[in-house]
């Protein structure tokens, strides 16, 4: 089979973003991107659509092409020059997703016309604010949420400005790892620039451009034919935050899509209004989730280009939660992000069965801060504790996994007590927390922390406290997640599921639950090998296994004759 020379670009110009994504982890210096890899990188064409993204995170999809164009007028006022490099992170001017995620851009050049940008984004723990690590889900405004970067150049024809690294600097509590990423992510560019060049020297401008084009039209006509498999109509679903970040709520995401023939339309009007805290969703995020819940229903091999993007609409109103105006906070917009990822889901589960997901347990994130008796620095330590995925038919939900939009690693133990004054004491999955069915979801973890030093302060941020992980077909619900802190007097306290400054002292330990993924399917209609094994590998309690699977379990084996009678009794009694 010959292979043409589109499919060359177009695979290499995956490599270019790849290799940028690489590189960026192994030099980063915090361990929230060197460890959990909370960054991506994208190649994007001179008009501003995206022809390869490398990232762990598919909240990133597409949030980069709105940094880019967002300084194409910068560039087409002050022009451009080898060496150029811009920065910004304000989600209302560069399309990006929270103040926290910086992005850097820089134009490939070729003979004087700007024929490419090279972008990388990453997640830096601490751009300032009212709170450490900025992105607390009860800020008010995104004045709070930390340092406003519009787009501007960082690099001039190579020559970094160290003014405006100075000014990200002076507004973090972290500065010694700031200055780390930010260099990480200009080598990144390097890197990918390089590479670019050397796809220039081999193949040409012209050809480049040529191939570029057609296989995003390759990519925009594979998801239409797609979406005519899909029957026309109108398919409709919600589901709650638990409250406002402030206490009040719940508060409504729900979605409309229409199929009509190749193309898809989505309209949020019923969604509540924006929220005066950090859960409302920039629309760059919106825009990411929408195309990462597409791509992985219809069709999870698509390309990752804008390609597809040509197919879709998406309507949803000024100062809703998902398009807020500005000042509104942003900085908590990922666990908005995942219950919508799961509405849209149980909205095309309506119009294809056979791929329904019942809905999954979102992370539950918490932020420590405080002073490093070993350093005597200021530290701040950022984490998502994953949750379970909800189960489908055919298959049990994943435990402990990042759901839908986020997906980032999680930070090892070892790189967590070497980094920080805490040790983990307890890290497990969460036994029954999965939600039942004939198809169980996926468990949720516990995770423990011990202070080691005299003080330190705690902010959580968290779904599905309240609204638990609905099954699908009669599956039960997965378990909710709960934050709580047990002092060294013994004495246990809730901690709150939004919430910031809650203080902490020398060995007070902080637990972290994360909320279980629903089930799918009569769970006593569950094969009992499949609940015997749950039981085996301590995944379902034996209890639990009689309870709500209708399979007796005793001594390491199933009880063939106690389980038929169970299960013949619970079908008597309807």
């Amino acid at each position: 089979m010959s292979i043409s020379a589109d499919e060359v670009i177009s695979n290499s110009l995956g490599a270019v973003a790849d290799e940028m994504l690489a590189g960026l982890v192994r030099a980063a210096y915090s361990p929230n991107i060197k460890e959990r890899a909370d960054c991506s990188t994208s190649v994007i064409t001179a008009a501003g659509e995206t022809v390869a993204i490398a990232s762990s995170a598919p909240l990133h999809l597409g949030a980069l092409s709105g940094m880019a164009e967002a300084i194409r007028a910068r560039v087409a006022a002050d022009g451009a020059r080898t060496g150029d490099v811009w920065i910004g992170n304000d989600p209302f001017v560069c399309g990006g997703t929270h103040l926290n995620d910086i992005a850097v851009v820089a134009p490939v050049l070729h003979e004087g016309r700007i024929v490419a940008f090279l972008a990388n984004l990453a997640h830096h723990a601490d751009v300032g604010g009212r709170t450490p690590g900025s992105e607390s889900g009860d800020n008010t405004s995104i004045f709070q949420d930390g340092l406003r970067l519009p787009p501007m150049k960082l690099a001039d024809a190579g020559t970094v400005r160290q003014d405006v690294i100075d000014l990200v600097l002076l507004n973090s509590r972290t500065p010694g790892e700031r200055v780390g990423d930010l260099r990480a992510q200009l080598a990144a560019l390097h890197v990918g620039a390089r590479r670019f060049g050397e796809l220039i020297d081999r193949y040409g401008v012209s050809q480049l451009e040529r191939s570029v084009a057609a296989f995003m039209d390759a990519t925009e006509a594979r998801f239409r034919a797609a979406v005519r498999t899909v029957p026309d109509g109108r398919y409709r679903a919600e589901d709650f935050l638990d409250d406002d970040g402030l206490g009040s709520g719940p508060v409504r995401i729900a979605a409309t899509l229409t199929v009509d023939g190749d193309r898809i339309g989505f309209d949020f009007a019923e969604t509540d209004p924006q929220v005066p805290s950090g859960k409302n969703m920039s629309p760059g995020g919106l825009g990411a989730t929408v195309f990462y819940a597409l791509k992985a229903i219809i069709d999870p091999g698509l390309p990752n280009n804008s390609g597809y993007f040509r197919a879709v609409t998406i309507a949803c109103p000024e100062g809703s939660l998902l398009r807020p105006r500005p000042p509104a906070a942003v900085g908590s917009r990922a666990l908005t992000g995942m219950i919508l990822a799961d509405v849209i889901f149980a909205a095309m589960a309506q119009a294809i069965p056979a791929r329904a997901m019942a809905r999954c347990g979102p992370y539950q994130g918490v932020i420590f801060s405080g002073v490093n008796p070993a350093t005597g620095g200021f530290f701040v330590d950022y984490e998502n504790f994953a949750g379970g995925t909800g189960a489908r038919a055919g298959k049990d939900g994943a435990d402990c996994m990042q759901v839908h939009i986020t997906n980032t690693s999680n930070l090892p133990i070892e790189a967590f007590e070497a980094e920080f004054p805490m040790r983990i004491e307890r890290f497990e999955l969460l036994r029954d927390s999965g939600g039942a069915g004939r198809f169980r979801g996926g468990l949720g973890v516990r995770r423990d922390f011990r202070v080691l030093g005299e003080r330190a302060g705690l902010a959580t941020r968290s779904a599905r406290q309240r609204f638990a992980a609905a099954g699908l077909d009669g599956g039960e619900a997965g378990a909710l997640g709960v934050f709580s802190v047990t002092g060294a007097d013994g004495a246990r306290r809730a901690a709150p599921p939004t919430g910031t400054d809650f203080p902490l002292r020398r060995d007070d330990v902080v637990t972290v639950v994360t909320p279980g993924g629903g089930g799918v399917g009569d769970a006593h209609a569950r094969a009992p090998e499949a609940v015997l094994r749950d039981v085996l590998e301590d995944r379902v309690s034996v209890e639990a296994a009689a309870a709500r699977y209708s399979a007796v379990v005793r001594d390491g084996a199933v009880d063939a004759e106690a389980t038929a009678r169970l299960r013949a009794g619970r079908a008597d009694a309807g």
